[in-house]
């Protein structure tokens, strides 16, 4: 096995051994220098070497397997191939990587189809009988259509696993093991990931031969140009601090991270109301609904995007100013990858994640990771940040953060609040993780198994059509008979939160304070919703729903929509 961990001599593309056509296509790529995952990767891939390459996104891992494989690729005849296969988790990478190999093509005069999820099928059936001599899918619509007939795999000489890692998160072994069964084994096999951990990618790494190996980053690794800060919020304030971070910072060239669909949704609802011109991205818009929002973004039609993690990775969006995660993310290595979205290419750029008292555990993963403390955000407006604040010591480590910050969290795998094992503490799964053995279905066709966004990340405690149950602060159910106060309590007029800052300040930077002592009539009101005059069937000394003396939240449920909490 050949280790390559640092880049050597710095070397230009007329060194790597690319032919003619594909030197044409670099300049008209507008590429340069070589990074170091393509100075190193390119001779390994000419050579014909199966390959297992990790770096940090935004080093251009896609021309790294592009340009070489586009130099010594043959040409099938009309209706046969494909000769080239690229396999990637989202819709949005299979685009991107599709956009580099249409501009090499101009000069190689190969053809390329795309296959992705969220499309008609019949287009894509036809344009794989045509033939074509690169095929880029995402794993759900090719098993889809390699199971329908439409298409064959026989002649495939070069496989690109990219994104490999997530791919395994997202659950697609069973894909991508179904495609790989599908090719010669002959193939050369091209495997790129964020990081060759065995944890991450154990479960394939069988599917190469004696491959080189390429690391540049370092699992945990962050971009240098990147600065990163914290800003600890209550749940309460947490929606309203949003808008008047970004209209303080500027909104230009933002991206928002949330965890749910749901909170991309009510995110960008409250930022339009605002006057921001923003656009969600997420599992359930549809695909060209997600590329013209990209296309806006670009273009500056619109200045801020609001994604779920479908974006976090692999997705190259440029001049990226800064990323704000709304919610800290589940997954220490998402971090890593939701602001690798801003500092690329050298330019310099800056990430603000706000953390409430359910985050905090997450937060000092992500620092364990890194090695590194995210230090406080000093804010250039005064800030309410609310009375509940997560505990983060100033003089915590990465390698021992203070313990006791924040509520005690649960260990992945057994029963949050929801009761439902394995899920987020603020609710539903984050997009694009554990859908391992998920089997959906379209109605008429065999829909793509796991490239379709999980539906399951809504909040489990949002009511549902039947019986609009509701879920405490605590955990608890609420009865009918709370739940029917507290709609009573909702007609007769809306509720709005306009307590003022008390001299109360809490551990915060400068410019930043806590909010007022919070709303003691709807906390009284709360308080008797839940234990004074209930309908409920049980007697209000023998219900398992205790007061706890805070005010309620009802996460997800339309009053709590109303107030402007999840």
């Amino acid at each position: 096995m050949t280790q390559s961990t640092t880049p050597g001599d710095a070397v230009a593309f007329s060194g790597l051994g690319l032919s003619e056509p594909v030197l044409a296509a670099v300049d008209a790529l507008g590429y340069t220098e070589p990074t170091p995952v393509q100075a190193h990767a390119i001779p390994y891939v000419l050579e014909g070497r199966d390959l297992l390459a990790a770096a940090q996104t935004g080093t251009g891992k896609t021309a790294a397997f592009v340009l070489p494989a586009m130099s010594r690729l043959t040409h099938v005849a009309r209706h046969h191939g494909p000769a080239m296969l690229v396999v990637t988790p989202t819709r949005e990478l299979a685009q991107q990587i599709a956009d580099v190999c249409t501009t090499v093509e101009a000069y190689t005069h190969h053809r390329s189809v795309t296959i992705v999820g969220g499309v008609g099928y019949e287009p894509q059936k036809q344009a794989l009988r045509r033939g074509c001599d690169i095929l880029v899918a995402t794993p759900g619509r090719l098993v889809d259509l390699i199971e329908q007939g439409e298409a064959h795999l026989d002649e495939v000489a070069v496989l690109v696993l990219d994104e490999a890692d997530r791919m395994l998160d997202m659950g697609f072994l069973p894909q991508m093991r179904k495609i790989v069964s599908e090719t010669p084994p002959t193939r050369q096999t091209l495997l790129f990931s964020a990081t060759l951990d065995e944890n991450a990618i154990g479960g394939i790494r069988d599917l190469v031969h004696d491959p080189a190996t390429v690391e540049i980053a370092h699992k945990g690794t962050v971009a240098e140009t990147i600065d990163q800060y914290v800003l600890p919020v209550s749940l309460d304030e947490k929606n309203g601090l949003l808008t008047k971070v970004l209209k303080s910072e500027g909104t230009d060239r933002v991206i928002v991270f949330t965890r749910t669909k749901h909170r991309a949704d009510a995110c960008c609802r409250r930022l339009r109301r605002a006057g921001i011109a923003c656009a969600p991205i997420h599992g359930d818009r549809s695909q060209n609904q997600r590329e013209r929002a990209l296309r806006d973004f670009r273009d500056g039609k619109v200045d801020v995007l609001v994604a779920t993690d479908v974006l976090a990775r692999g997705i190259d969006v440029s001049d990226v100013r800064y990323v704000v995660n709304f919610d800290v993310p589940e997954d220490p290595e998402d971090y890593i990858h939701r602001i690798g979205r801003t500092g690329r290419a050298g330019e310099t750029g800056w990430a603000l994640t706000f953390v409430t008292v359910n985050d905090a555990e997450d937060l000092f993963d992500i620092e364990r990771l890194m090695g590194q403390v995210v230090p406080p955000y000093e804010a250039k407006v005064e800030l309410e940040l609310g009375e509940e604040l997560p505990e983060l010591d100033p003089n915590r480590t990465a390698d021992a953060p203070a313990r006791g910050a924040g509520k005690k969290r649960r260990k992945r795998g057994g029963k949050g609040r929801s009761g439902r094992g394995g899920e987020g503490r603020e609710g539903g799964r984050s997009e694009g993780r554990k859908r391992e053995g998920r089997k959906d279905r379209e109605t008429g066709d065999h829909k793509e198994h796991a490239d379709r966004d999980a539906r399951t990340d809504r909040d489990p405690r949002e009511s549902t059509p039947r019986g609009r149950r509701k879920i405490d602060a605590t955990g608890a159910l609420l009865s009918r008979g709370e739940i029917a106060v507290l709609e009573a309590e909702a007609s007769g007029k809306k509720r709005r939160r306009k307590g003022k800052g008390s001299d109360v300040r809490a551990q915060a930077p400068s410019g930043v304070r806590k909010g007022s002592s919070q709303r003691q009539g709807n906390a009284a009101r709360r308080q008797k919703a839940a234990g004074g005059t209930s309908k409920s069937s049980k007697p209000a000394s023998k219900r398992t729903t205790k007061p706890t003396g805070k005010p309620r939240r009802h996460v997800g449920d339309r009053q709590g929509r109303e107030r402007g909490i999840y």
